[in-house]
């Protein structure tokens, strides 16, 4: 049976209420109070319940119950109270009920994919379609994690596994002594049998009974931007909302507002999403953005970073950074499909792969950035990198202890953008506003930071912003230090992509001419990241900083 969001959400087969003898519900769990003063109060005096009339799933009773009266000699006074009782309640105790919060997990690293299960159906007291948790009695003896398993095995035709059981809560206690508990349950959307019903979003054909007639039927909505959802529905399709539902997405929107809050230096856009529009303003806040695509399948990251594990490890070519403590190789274009690497040849092969991916999602982000700016030509910059100039840095920082500062020195990256994949250990933070702020990790997204060259293009609309990579000896870092100490305590692997123009374009925009550039600065770009990265090739160390980055750090 369906649990209803008050009692008035009545079953099927009501009939009409009638008169009967007083029915005392609870008499054999719970002893009515004497009116001496050693009682508490206000009480209620179960003894003199009355019964109103009752139906086959409902019973109207008035209860008496005591309250504090300074003015009466006994020390209290009686009165008057209606309530609603379910006629399949055991004791004034028990569980009537389950509420199902269960989620569909697509991805075990990636929450922001999650569905929460819903269900939508017909309710006659209210004359409308309602969008509701899935939800149920239990049955005389059963045990509220077996009701909420059966219950929503009935209601979706999925199988859910128990993660935990609430305490018993009230969902109108002004009206009646309803209780239910929450039971939160998770979907593995890799179990065939789930992926299937996945797919199948018709009706569930095991429905039976009023439940049937109602039209009962499944909905997926998104675990984040749920309260969205809901309204959009209510106001596209006048269906009433669930108040224990309605309650889940505010609280869980105040959750996400609170998240939101920590990552609004370092938004999120979906490069699949129709969201190039957001690409410039994220950037402008921090000079910093979180990407996703799938472009980059998760799949293909994990394999870069381990290839760029294994290539370190073993390749004569690997590097230690002078006064770093990680290890690292510059690899270009050329160097990708070079003899020099034979050695690694099959882990080599992975890197291209990854760096073709990265190529097709910095131009997306070229193009974004030029439209964002108000470039009548998106392709402008992205045709200023039509010549294989860019380069990839293969990272592994050393383990630690809570003396080491900095495994990455304080710096700004010298090219037009840097496309950062990490393992997901802790330490990147960026100089925002005057603090040294952590960088989120997302997993199965990309970081992005602008470089100076771009910097100066757009005329500092967007920043290069100074960044390192913290260790629990930093001097003014906003993460926290049992973080910093669980991730210096293990290695750290990443791969920079360093989007660098062609060799021979100049270093600054014009002035006049926004379609143009002049070389104001004498400088090409080979010459200008040799003298911003202190030299070429394994030699990029990152050693010199621009006037205004050494006014900050000083």
């Amino acid at each position: 049976m369906r649990l209803h969001q008050l009692l008035a959400f009545g079953y099927c087969n009501h009939s009409h209420l009638h008169h009967s003898r007083p029915r005392h519900l609870g008499q054999t769990t719970r002893l009515a109070m004497s009116d001496s003063g050693s009682a508490k109060l206000p009480r209620v005096d179960f003894d003199t319940t009355e019964t109103v009339g009752s139906t086959r799933w409902m019973r109207l009773e008035t209860l008496s119950y005591h309250v504090a009266d300074e003015n009466s000699t006994s020390g209290s006074s009686v009165r008057k109270w209606d309530r609603a009782v379910r006629t399949t309640k055991q004791s004034e105790d028990s569980i009537d009920a389950v509420v199902i919060l269960a989620i569909l997990r697509h991805d075990a690293h990636d929450t922001s994919r999650d569905e929460i299960v819903c269900v939508k159906q017909y309710r006659p007291p209210v004359d409308a379609y309602t969008i509701e948790l899935p939800a149920g009695l239990i049955d005389a003896g059963e045990e509220p994690a077996k009701a909420a398993v059966r219950e929503f095995k009935e209601e979706t035709g999925y199988t859910g596994k128990v993660l935990d059981v609430s305490p018993a809560s009230y969902l109108s206690p002004g009206l009646t002594n309803e209780s239910a508990c929450l039971v939160r349950l998770e979907v593995d959307m890799t179990h065939a049998a789930n992926l299937k019903n996945y797919e199948n979003q018709n009706l569930h054909d095991g429905l039976e009974g009023c439940e049937k007639d109602r039209g009962l039927e499944k909905l997926m909505l998104p675990r984040v931007g749920l309260l969205g959802a809901l309204h959009e529905m209510q106001q596209k399709e006048g269906v009433k909302v669930f108040a224990a539902l309605y309650s889940l997405a505010v609280g869980m929107q105040i959750s996400e507002g609170n998240i939101s809050a920590k990552k609004d230096f370092f938004p999120l856009v979906n490069l699949d999403g129709n969201q190039f529009d957001q690409v410039v303003p994220a950037l402008r806040r921090s000079g910093f953005l979180i990407v996703t695509s799938t472009l980059l399948p998760l799949e293909l990251q994990q394999k870069a970073l381990a290839a760029s594990a294994r290539i370190l490890e073993s390749s004569s070519k690997t590097v230690t950074h002078p006064s770093d403590p990680k290890q690292y190789m510059m690899l270009s274009c050329d160097d990708l499909g070079g003899e020099d690497l034979s050695e690694v040849s099959e882990d080599v092969g992975i890197i291209q792969e990854y760096y073709s991916s990265l190529r097709k999602i910095r131009d997306i982000l070229l193009k974004s950035i030029a439209s964002g700016i108000g470039m009548d030509d998106a392709e402008f910059f992205s045709r200023l990198h039509n010549e294989n100039n860019d380069s990839i840095r293969l990272l592994n920082y050393l383990s630690g202890d809570e003396n080491t500062a900095n495994r990455c020195k304080e710096h700004s990256d010298y090219g037009t953008l840097t496309l950062l994949l990490t393992d997901g250990v802790g330490g990147l933070e960026a100089f925002v506003d005057g603090k040294w702020r952590q960088v989120p990790y997302v997993k199965g997204a990309l970081i992005v930071n602008i470089g100076s060259i771009l910097s100066v293009w757009t005329r500092q609309d967007l920043k290069a912003t100074l960044h390192r990579v913290a260790g629990p000896a930093s001097v003014g870092s906003t993460t926290s230090t049992n973080d910093l100490l669980k991730a210096v305590s293990v290695q750290r692997r990443s791969i920079a992509y360093f989007a660098d123009p062609n060799p021979n374009v100049a270093t600054t925009l014009s002035q006049a001419n926004e379609h143009s550039l002049e070389n104001e600065d004498k400088m090409t770009i080979d010459e200008y990241i040799q003298w911003r990265s202190g030299g070429t090739g394994a030699d990029r160390s990152g050693v010199s900083f621009t006037r205004k980055e050494e006014e900050r750090l000083s």
